[in-house]
Parts: C-alpha cells; sequence; structure tokens
C-alpha cells in the first residue's frame, strides 16, 4: 500500500484548469500534426520524434501549471505501487525515521521523511547490486510510470540487480533545496547502517534532477554540507554511477540553450521555472554542482585523476544527447568532474565500445533529454542512448 507523505500528495485539478484542458486540445493536436509533417531531426526511430514532438506540442499548448497539475494527479509512490501491481512485480514502501540533526538550516523549510519503494524486478539476481534509483521532473514533477519504470527495471536487469529502490523525494515548491538532498542523505545512511549494506553492492542512478541528486548526494559524502550529517562508506567504493542527462549547472548561459532550442523538448524558459521552484542557493556545490564554491575541489576528490589514489566510485557513465539544451552542461561534468572517455554514437553503432570502461561519457546523436525514458514509454529499445547504457551495465 502506498505511504501518504508530504511528498506524495496528489494535485486535484481546479474546474477552471478542467475546462482550460479542453479547450486547448484541438490548439494541441494542429501543432502535434505540424510538429510532426516538418520534423527535420532524420536521427531518430519514427517513435522517438513522435514522443519528442508530443511533449513539445504540450509544453507548447498548454499553461505550465497545468501540465505541472496534470502529472501530480498521480504522485511517485502510487505510481511504483499500481505499476508492479498490474505486472505482479513484489513491492514495498518504508519511511525513514528522521533523525533530529537531519536538516542543521533553520531557515529552510522543514524537511519531511524519506519515503523508499522497494522493487524487485523479475530480473532480480540473488547476489546482485541493489541499485539507487533517483527520479527526474526538475525536482517539481513526480516520476512518470510509463517511461521510468520500464527503463529503470531494464537498467536492473542489465547490472543484473536483485533490488530496485526508489526515493520518492519531496517536490518543489513546497519543499525547496536542500530538501531532497537530505532525504538521500537519510537514504544512503539506512542503507549502510540499517541495512548494513556495503558500498561495492550498491548502483546508484537518476536522471535529469535525479542525476543532480545523484552529484549532489557524491559532494556530500565528500564535502559534508551542513544540511545533513556526514556519509562515511567505511573505505569502500560504490560499485557505479549512471548519470542521464544530467543537470549540472544552474546557470542557462550555456551555447545549447540556443542551438537546440526547439529541437529538445525541454527549454530554457522551463528549466529557470524548475531552478526558481527549487530556490537553491547557487554559492553551494551540492546545488551548481559544476560551479559551485569549491566544486572543482569536490570532484578532484570524488573522481581522482588517473594514477591517484581511489575515489568513491568504481565506475560511472554520464549520457547526453546531441539535440538537448543541457548538451553543454553534460558535457563539462563528463570530462571537467568525472574525468570520463567521450564516445559519440548513433543508433546502429556497436555498442560493444562501451563494455568494460570504467569511466565514459556517451553522446548521443540526435537524441533528446532523458531519452530512454521516452522510447519506454513509446516501447522502443534501440535507441541510442537506451543502448549505450545497456552494454555498459552489464560489465558493472
Amino acid at each position: 500500500m502506498a505511504i501518504e507523505t508530504a511528498a506524495s500528495r496528489a494535485y486535484s485539478p481546479t474546474v477552471k484548469e478542467k475546462v482550460l484542458f479542453y479547450i486547448l486540445i484541438p490548439v494541441f493536436v494542429i501543432r502535434l500534426l505540424a510538429k510532426l509533417t516538418f520534423e527535420s531531426n532524420k536521427a531518430l526511430h519514427w517513435r522517438q520524434m513522435l514522443a519528442a514532438n508530443f511533449l513539445q506540442a504540450q509544453r507548447a499548448t498548454f499553461p505550465a501549471t497545468l501540465i505541472t497539475s496534470n502529472l501530480r494527479r498521480t504522485p511517485s509512490g502510487k505510481a511504483i505501487e499500481c505499476y508492479c501491481a498490474k505486472h505482479g512485480i513484489p513491492y514495498k514502501a518504508v519511511t525513514l525515521e528522521k533523525t533530529p540533526d537531519e536538516s542543521k538550516d533553520a531557515s529552510r523549510l522543514p524537511v519531511p521523511p524519506a519515503a523508499l519503494h522497494f522493487v524487485t524486478p523479475p530480473s532480480a539476481t540473488a547476489n546482485g547490486p541493489t541499485m539507487l534509483y533517483f527520479h527526474g521532473g526538475g525536482y517539481v514533477n513526480p516520476l512518470r510510470s510509463a517511461g521510468h519504470l520500464p527503463f529503470v527495471l531494464r537498467c536492473a536487469a542489465a547490472c543484473k540487480a536483485k533490488e530496485v529502490v526508489f526515493l520518492e523525494y519531496a517536490l518543489a515548491p513546497e519543499h525547496q533545496y536542500p530538501a531532497q538532498l537530505v532525504q538521500a542523505v537519510a537514504t544512503l545512511r539506512y542503507f549502510l547502517h540499517d541495512l548494513s549494506m556495503r558500498a561495492e553492492d550498491i548502483v546508484i542512478a537518476g536522471d535529469s534532477a535525479g542525476g543532480h541528486l545523484a552529484g549532489s548526494l557524491l559532494a556530500h559524502i565528500v564535502k559534508p554540507s551542513p544540511y545533513a550529517p556526514p556519509l562515511d562508506l567505511a573505505g569502500g567504493q560504490l560499485r557505479a554511477v549512471l548519470f542521464v542527462s544530467p543537470f549540472t549547472m544552474l546557470g542557462t548561459n550555456q551555447g545549447s540553450y540556443r542551438t537546440n532550442d526547439g529541437r529538445d523538448y525541454l527549454n530554457w524558459i522551463q528549466v529557470v521555472r524548475f531552478r526558481d521552484d527549487w530556490n537553491a542557493d547557487e554559492k553551494d556545490a551540492w546545488a551548481d554542482i559544476c560551479g559551485g564554491d569549491g566544486a572543482d575541489i569536490v570532484w578532484r576528490k570524488v573522481f581522482p585523476a588517473s594514477g591517484q589514489s581511489a575515489g568513491l566510485v568504481k565506475k560511472a557513465m554520464v549520457t547526453a544527447g546531441s539535440a538537448e539544451v543541457l548538451l553543454d552542461s553534460c558535457r563539462v561534468f563528463a570530462t571537467d568532474c568525472v574525468k570520463a572517455e567521450a564516445v559519440c554514437v548513433r543508433r546502429g553503432a556497436d555498442w560493444s565500445v562501451f563494455y568494460g570502461k570504467d569511466f565514459v561519457y556517451a553522446e548521443c546523436e540526435g537524441e533528446v533529454h532523458v531519452q530512454p525514458a521516452l522510447d519506454s514509454a513509446m516501447g522502443y529499445e534501440h535507441g541510442a542512448m537506451m543502448q549505450a547504457i545497456m552494454r555498459w551495465l552489464e560489465s558493472v
């Protein structure tokens, strides 16, 4: 049964919002047909184009508040529970007890306890790792089961995970920065202390804002923030971290915001809205994980240069699509922070290049923001980002 928390309460659209939605449907259909007719991104399969154009037309037609309201009708926990029930997948939910020192910044809103959702994938291997997944959505929107669940379960199968744990973090603007970091720290602490997991048996993955949260958590481990208690991996290394189209820079002055405007379904206006709702301190290395104060020192500790002491993570992968507005920031994070080897790929490439690589950045021709989630929602398994991730995870 889903746990009702401050992170999981659904939105109920008003009568005015419902009326507006139905009035705008014909406009949406016309825009979608126009986009499909004049689509110029030939690198994508038709199902990939349909998904991206659908989201573009949706964002161009409906007010952002109405889209958010509709998305929040099904909270993350409820979406996971219903998906598992429909597909006969074992599931349980746990709400962590809040410790007195979890949030030390009295100026911030109270942080609700973290809600965790344990899913045993059909492919579960008894001695496999545990995958901790942070979903995207700009810290404002919940998980979307049609895309996130099948994608994450494929990831779990590729790395032979014995279970997947989704953090249902509190959403902004009701719960702003650093609420999500506090909850992520509490989750990993629960794994290490209460469940007696070893760092070597944990794979952390996240897309978009979830990729940011994974990075924020790593930064906290090497440079404890004032918002949550320190974390100690007891000298161990996390087995792997996967960053899918991560949101790594709070500023929007990167060139890809202009060059990929109209190619990606995400745009700078939406990114700014998410950022403002989340209301992070741009000076914090746990917020602006590429440009915050001391971020360069943090990442030298997380991912030391070759030949130096071992870092926090044994293996890491960063992915981005060449049509993303976040492309430039993903490149900077992958090359400067993770020190990953860059590999540019397109559909039909030789995916064996990703097998066994410790630190790799996959830049996928023509693909958009978090392409594998869109592909999963459309039942398409052969996208470049999807194939690169699966091949890499097989050697984790």
